[in-house]
C-alpha cells in the first residue's frame, strides 16, 4: 500500500522533471541553432505538451529556423491561444506571417503589439517595412519619419525613405534622404552608388555635388567598380569627357565589358573629339543592343567623319527607322514625354497624355499613375478647388476600374483615408455630392451615395 502512494506522488514528480529537462534542451538546441534535432523531437509531443507554452514556442522557433513559415506560424498561433499578450510572441506571429506573405495578417500583429506599446521600435519599424514591401510608400514614409523622431539621424530609416521617393521617381526627394544617410554612413558604398544615380537622374546643380560624392565614397572605398562607374558617368554627365574617357579605359582594361560602360566609354571619347577611338566601344554597344537610338547615331557620326561614309549612312538610316512613330513607339513617346512632364512637376499636363493612352489601351498602371499624380490622404491638402476635383476624378475612376476588373482589391486600401476625409468633408458642408474634373478638362459629380458604397468597398477589403 505505502508503495502504491509513493509511485501515486512520485510519478507526476518524474514526468514533470523529464519534461522541463526537455524543454531546457530544446533551449540549449535553439540557442546553438540546431533547428532540425528540436523538429524531430517534437514529432513525438503529447496532448499535454500542447498547454506549455515555452515548448510550443521552441518549436515555432525551430520551424523558422529551418525556413518552414508555415509550420512556425502555426505553433506561433497556438502559443497566441495560450497567451495572446506576449509581445515576442506578437512579433514573431507578424514576422513568419511577412515571410508567407500575409500582409495583412502580419498587419494585424503589428497593430497589437502597438496597442500595447506605442513605442516599440521594432513592431514600427517592421509595420514600416512592411508598408513598403507591398506598395504603401506614404504609409512607409509617414512610419519611418515617425521612427526618426527617436533617432533623427539614423542612416538605416533614412536610407529606406529615400528608397520609398524613389520608387516613385520622385528623384529629389530621393537625393535629400540618400544624402542625409549618407552623411551618417560615408563607408556604405551601396549607398553612396544609390545617392550618386539620384542626383545624376535630377541633374541641374546636383551634377557637381554627385561626383564630390563619388570621389568621397572611393576614398572610403578605393577600387569599388560601381562606385568607379558611377564616378565615370558623373564626369560624363558634368561633360569632363577626357577624364571619363580615361577612367572608363581602366575599367575596360580591368574587364569591364558591360553596356553602360561601353556606351558612355565611346561617347565620352566621341565628346572628346577622339573620333577614331570611339569606335570600338560603340561598335561593342551597338552590337549588344541595336535599337539604341543615340548609340547608333555617334557610330554613324564617328565612322562618316574617319573612314566608312558608306556604313554611317546606312546606320543613320536605322536611327531614322528606329525613330519612326509607329503605334508603339507612338504610345512609348507618349510615356516617356508624361513621364518628363511628372518630372517638372507639370501634373495636369502628365496626366492628360496618361489619360489618352488608358483611353486607348485601358492599362490600370496608367489610371495609377494618374491618381498618383494627385494622391493626398486628406481633401484638406489641396491648395485649390481645381486640384481636388482632378484628384477625386482620377482616384474614383480607378477605384472603379479595379473593382470592376476584379483586379487585386487589397490596391484599394492605400485610399481609404482620402475617400473619409472627403465624405467627412461632405458631412460638414452639408453637400449631396463633390464635383469632379478629367484630365480632358471635362466636368462632372459624385454622388455622395456612390462615395459611401466606394467606401465600403475599400473597407471591406482587410
Amino acid at each position: 500500500m505505502r508503495n502504491k502512494l509513493f509511485l501515486t506522488f512520485l510519478l507526476p514528480l518524474l514526468l514533470f522533471s523529464y519534461g522541463k529537462a526537455q524543454t531546457e534542451r530544446w533551449q540549449e538546441l535553439v540557442n546553438s541553432k540546431r533547428y532540425a534535432s528540436v523538429i524531430a523531437e517534437a514529432k513525438s509531443l503529447t496532448p499535454e505538451d500542447s498547454t506549455d507554452y515555452r515548448k510550443m514556442n521552441l518549436v515555432a522557433q525551430a520551424y523558422e529556423g529551418v525556413l518552414k513559415y508555415r509550420d512556425a506560424l502555426g505553433f506561433y498561433r497556438h502559443c497566441f491561444q495560450l497567451d495572446s499578450t506576449n509581445m515576442d510572441n506578437l512579433n514573431a506571429l507578424a514576422r513568419t506571417a511577412t515571410n508567407l506573405g500575409r500582409a495583412a495578417e502580419a498587419e494585424s500583429y503589428f497593430r497589437k503589439v502597438l496597442a500595447t506599446d506605442s513605442t516599440n521600435f521594432y513592431a514600427q519599424y517592421q509595420l514600416a517595412r512592411l508598408y513598403q514591401q507591398t506598395g504603401r510608400y506614404d504609409e512607409a514614409i509617414d512610419t519611418y519619419y515617425t521612427l526618426l523622431e527617436q533617432d533623427p539621424e539614423n542612416a538605416f530609416l533614412l536610407r529606406s525613405i529615400g528608397d520609398c521617393h524613389a520608387h516613385w521617381e520622385e528623384w529629389v526627394g530621393a537625393t535629400l534622404s540618400y544624402r542625409r544617410a549618407y552623411m551618417s554612413n560615408k563607408e556604405n558604398a551601396g549607398l553612396g552608388s544609390a545617392l550618386i544615380n539620384t542626383m545624376l537622374r535630377v541633374g541641374g546643380e546636383f551634377l557637381p555635388e554627385a561626383l564630390e560624392i563619388a570621389d568621397t565614397a572611393l576614398y572610403y572605398n578605393p577600387g569599388n567598380r560601381l562606385l568607379r562607374q558611377n564616378k565615370g558617368l558623373a564626369l560624363y554627365m558634368n561633360r569632363r569627357f577626357a577624364e571619363a574617357d580615361t577612367l572608363y579605359t581602366e575599367l575596360l582594361a580591368e574587364g569591364d565589358s558591360t553596356y553602360l560602360t561601353l556606351k558612355f566609354c565611346g561617347s565620352a571619347r566621341y565628346y572628346a573629339g577622339q573620333h577614331y577611338k570611339s569606335i570600338d566601344p560603340l561598335e561593342y554597344a551597338y552590337a549588344m543592343d541595336p535599337t539604341v537610338v543615340e548609340v547608333c547615331l555617334l557610330l554613324g557620326s564617328a565612322l562618316g567623319k574617319t573612314y566608312d561614309r558608306k556604313r554611317a549612312y546606312a546606320l543613320f538610316d536605322e536611327a531614322e527607322e528606329c525613330m519612326k512613330p509607329d503605334e508603339f513607339l507612338s504610345g512609348q513617346l507618349s510615356m516617356f514625354k508624361a513621364e518628363l512632364l511628372q518630372k517638372d512637376n507639370r501634373r495636369d499636363e502628365a496626366a492628360l497624355l496618361y489619360y489618352r493612352l488608358w483611353q486607348k489601351n485601358k492599362k490600370l498602371s496608367l489610371l495609377a499613375m494618374i491618381s498618383n499624380l494627385y494622391y493626398a490622404s486628406n481633401v484638406s491638402q489641396y491648395k485649390s478647388p481645381e486640384r481636388r476635383q482632378r484628384a477625386i476624378f482620377s482616384i474614383v475612376l480607378y477605384l472603379n476600374e479595379l473593382i470592376a476588373k476584379e483586379d487585386d482589391l487589397t490596391q484599394t486600401r492605400h485610399y481609404r483615408r482620402i475617400l473619409n476625409s472627403l465624405q467627412e468633408d461632405l458631412f460638414f458642408r452639408n453637400a449631396t455630392e463633390e464635383p469632379m474634373l478629367s484630365p480632358d478638362g471635362k466636368k462632372s459629380s459624385l454622388p455622395l451615395d456612390d462615395l459611401k458604397a466606394l467606401i465600403t468597398i475599400v473597407n471591406s477589403e482587410q
